[in-house]
């Protein structure tokens, strides 16, 4: 049988950024609206950005342009978030950010970590605890505040917070490792084979491995992440979104038919994307307002 029928793989970057950004939009319906079905379908979303982020670090011939954009964007969220607390119309449009934290903080911070594991020197990579420990430290705030064992954490505002704790940046990390471990395979093989590994460089053979292994990833992560959360709630209440982040592990679908392509990338369409973020965010709460006001 043709190996091209039995593992097609036609998704660009490109259509996993618009699966993402789609089903991105989708779950902030359900935030706004209160419709938990579509946090479910939103749940696929942050993994095909984070396999986006690390390919983007990878790929990236200027890195600290690629982190100032992603900087900027979590500043905007932050001031968006403050904004919201204090000016009347934003507090009337409840733009749901406040409790979520800035996923842009998620996408930086994972960005950092997988560019300090790529330098060649042992000290600098050493410094990709520091993003993942961050992480780490909003994830432990934002349980706090869900449980109410100590009132709100006051030493950590939400605008500085990540969204998903050390979820995201680990995705991040994850992606970037998934690469070195299919090179790794391929070097067992070649061992085995005979077949010199540097053979199976930019090939089909080499994509499925790296959509296999980065899906496995994608698994292993999102059910130690939920497992965490379940022990947790059992002592305190925490809330149905962590529950539902399972469903994550659905993405990996996409990422098996990752061709490792960039696919179509004009100017309009990568800053459209981060513009896209808080502009769909006021549109869908301008909604809500004038539905709600009905």
């Amino acid at each position: 049988m043709d190996n091209n029928r039995r593992f097609p793989l036609f998704l660009s970057g490109f259509w996993l950024k618009i699966i993402a950004i789609i089903t991105m939009t989708i779950d902030h319906i359900g935030v706004m609206f209160d419709v938990v079905p579509c946090r479910y379908i939103g749940r696929l979303a942050l993994p095909l950005f984070c396999l986006m982020i690390a390919e983007g670090v990878l790929h990236t011939k200027n890195f600290k342009k690629y982190a100032l954009r992603l900087g900027i964007m979590a500043s905007a969220i932050s001031i968006i978030i403050i904004g919201s607390e204090v000016i009347p119309i934003f507090q009337q449009m409840h733009l749901g950010l406040r409790y979520e934290g800035v996923i842009f903080l998620d996408l930086l911070l994972g960005a950092l970590a997988v560019y300090c594991l790529m330098n060649k020197r042992w000290y600098i990579k050493l410094l990709a605890i520091l993003p993942f420990a961050y992480g780490v430290a909003s994830f432990i705030a934002m349980s706090f505040d869900e449980c109410g064992c100590f009132g709100e954490v006051l030493w950590f505002p939400y605008f500085l917070r990540t969204q998903y704790g050390w979820y995201g940046i680990a995705l991040i990390v994850g992606f970037y490792l998934a690469h070195l471990l299919t090179g790794l395979f391929f070097k067992k093989q070649s061992t085995i084979s005979g077949i010199d590994a540097e053979s199976y460089k930019g090939t089909r053979t080499e994509q499925i491995a790296f959509n296999l292994i980065s899906a496995l990833v994608l698994a292993v992560i999102t059910v130690i992440y939920y497992v965490i959360y379940f022990v947790m709630s059992q002592h305190m209440y925490m809330s149905v979104i962590y529950v539902v982040q399972l469903y994550s592990i659905i993405s990996g679908a996409f990422i098996l038919l990752y061709n490792g392509r960039r696919g179509y990338n004009k100017k309009w369409f990568q800053y459209g994307c981060y513009i896209y973020y808080p502009l769909h965010l006021a549109i869908i709460a301008t909604i809500a307002v004038i539905v709600s006001s009905l």
